[in-house]
């Protein structure tokens, strides 16, 4: 149903509005001036001839009178100049009826033949009366010959008035039709924007439907727009869910770390207060503070990550590796572990990433090996893959991780050590940061299980 204030009924209203305009014109022209115009155009055929002969002798006009007459549409006559006015009217009136011209009337003035004696081109209109036609004619003189030009103008006024009623209902038959394929139309152009309203309210409810037109024009544009639109917002509002979740959980996690050393430190601290310290209590307070040091140092640099811009560059990575695993020999030493690498079978070692971002990367990783890692050494490999890319691997062994916990090794504070021990657990921040790094720089990574070995992998696109 077309509603009053839509856009189908403001098109229809626009279409009737210039119909009745420009047919309304036509129906008043053709009514008051068609002939006017008729008469016009007759009177311009008749000058033209006058144009074309009037340089002629009368033996010239004589000899081409009757192509002349045929090519214009004119009659003309030729009779000489003397005797009174009412012999000339008379001779020019049989010479008219020889032509197939019957007059009821016909009259020169002396008016008439003073102008034409002058040079002067007289024209005039002799309306027959009742025979319903009149002659248009044009009189000059020439070489003592009057020469008429004539045309007969039949009287059209009961023909148009046929003409302009027919006219007039053509319009309204021809207005009836057009606001109705106005309407239907309108009402195809007007049922997907309905549908566009819909689903657009939709979205803006965060529901984000889809669309389905089929129009073939801009309407279908359009529809595909806000598809893409919706696909969009409903992504970035699951991102905007996921984030909030994740900052929920953040402000959750920090207050559970931070509340567990400060009320180990005021309850050590209350200790020395009351003289029960054994000597340990200090000790057990400075570790405290050291811890959440370290977990306040890892917020930062997580804040920090996360707000870095990525300044990509090409490097050789089997010598970036090498030269940071000599940074860790004293570490390695004091912890009785040592490095096995398999770095010098890949071929193509020269990747594009942003290094200083990597540093922290490979930092994490190595230490997170050396700090958690079981037994007496742990494996660092680079291999070249068919598709072109670097695969970096760090393994170590492991009783501690299981499968279950890989889904969520790379959230912010997530520990596998239940007792959330920090010798053994650390702050669960370190991998999150990995994680922040390698998103940002569009790094494929994982974390896998082979057996009692958990295997990090990064793959690196080579130049």
């Amino acid at each position: 149903m077309i509603k009053s204030n839509k856009i189908s009924m403001k098109l229809l209203s626009m279409v009737t509005i210039i119909m009745v305009i420009v047919f309304g014109a036509s129906y008043l022209l053709n009514n008051y001036f068609l002939s006017d115009y008729y008469l016009y155009k007759m009177k311009q055929k008749i000058t033209s001839t006058y144009d074309e002969i009037n340089e002629r002798s009368i033996s010239e006009i004589r000899e081409s009178k009757s192509s002349t007459e045929n090519t214009n549409n004119v009659t003309i006559v030729i009779i000489e100049n003397k005797g009174n006015i009412n012999d000339l009217n008379e001779r020019m009136q049989f010479s008219l009826y020889k032509e197939k011209i019957p007059l009821n009337k016909f009259w020169m003035t002396e008016d008439t033949l003073k102008k034409v004696s002058e040079g002067i081109p007289v024209k005039q209109l002799y309306n027959q009366g009742k025979i319903k036609s009149s002659l248009l004619t044009l009189l000059y003189e020439q070489e003592g010959h009057l020469v008429l030009i004539g045309s007969v103008i039949a009287h059209n006024s009961d023909a148009m008035k046929i003409i302009n009623q027919l006219y007039f209902y053509s319009i309204v038959f021809g207005t009836i039709i057009t606001l109705l394929l106005v309407a239907y139309y309108s009402k195809k152009i007007i049922t997907p924007l309905e549908k566009l309203k819909s689903v657009a309210k939709d979205i803006a409810n965060l529901d984000f439907k889809q669309v389905n037109i089929r129009s073939g024009d801009e309407i279908e544009d359009l529809s595909h727009s806000i598809n893409e639109m919706s696909s969009r917002l409903k992504n970035a509002h699951l991102l905007l869910e996921q984030k909030n979740q994740q900052l929920n959980s953040l402000v959750s996690n920090i207050s559970h770390e931070v509340k567990t050393p400060l009320s180990l430190i005021q309850a050590y601290t209350v200790g020395i207060k009351d003289g029960l310290d054994d000597g340990t209590y200090t000790n057990v307070i400075l570790e405290q503070v050291k811890n959440t040091s370290d977990m306040v140092d890892h917020l930062i640099m997580l804040a920090k990550v996360q707000a870095l811009d990525i300044n990509t560059e090409t490097f050789d990575l089997r010598a970036f590796i090498q030269q940071l695993i000599v940074h860790y020999k004293i570490l390695l030493s004091n912890k009785g572990m040592e490095v096995r690498d398999d770095l010098a079978s890949a071929e193509k070692v020269m990747v594009k990433a942003d290094k200083s971002q990597m540093d922290i990367v490979f930092n994490n990783l190595i230490g997170n090996a050396i700090k958690y890692g079981e037994g007496a050494f742990f494996f660092l490999t680079l291999n070249n893959e068919t598709d072109g890319s670097l695969r970096f691997e760090i393994i170590n062994k492991t009783t501690v991780v299981k499968a279950e916990h890989l889904h969520n090794i790379w959230d912010s504070f997530y520990v596998i050590e239940e007792s959330r021990n920090k010798e053994m657990s650390g702050t669960g921040l370190g991998l999150a940061i990995v994680a922040n790094i390698l998103d940002k720089n569009n790094l494929r990574y994982e974390a896998i299980l082979k057996g009692e070995n958990i295997h990090f992998t990064i793959w690196f696109e080579t130049q």
